[in-house]
């Protein structure tokens, strides 16, 4: 059984999880699971803090996005027909 994190060690993981949204727009759940480590509970927990203190949006099960316009490039890019 991994020991649990410090409070500074959560704060660095959270802090890194508004940042790699911010960059890249989009993150799952199941990123932040193989990134950090962490059990699916504890990254949804930490998305979630995450969330609330960088002022992300959270879309269903979709992800969590740094703003609108990135969900709505998301879902264009996911509903568009390729022919």
């Amino acid at each position: 059984m991994p020991r649990p994190k410090t409070h500074e060690e959560r704060t660095t993981i959270i802090n890194r999880i508004i940042e790699l949204v911010k960059e890249d727009g989009r993150i799952t759940t199941k990123d932040v699971v193989a990134m950090f480590d962490l059990h699916r509970t504890t990254a949804e927990k930490y998305i979630r803090i995450g969330v609330e203190r960088g002022g992300l949006i959270r879309y269903g099960r979709c992800g969590v996005f740094r703003d609108l316009r990135a969900i709505i490039d998301f879902d264009l890019k996911r509903y568009t027909a390729k022919k």
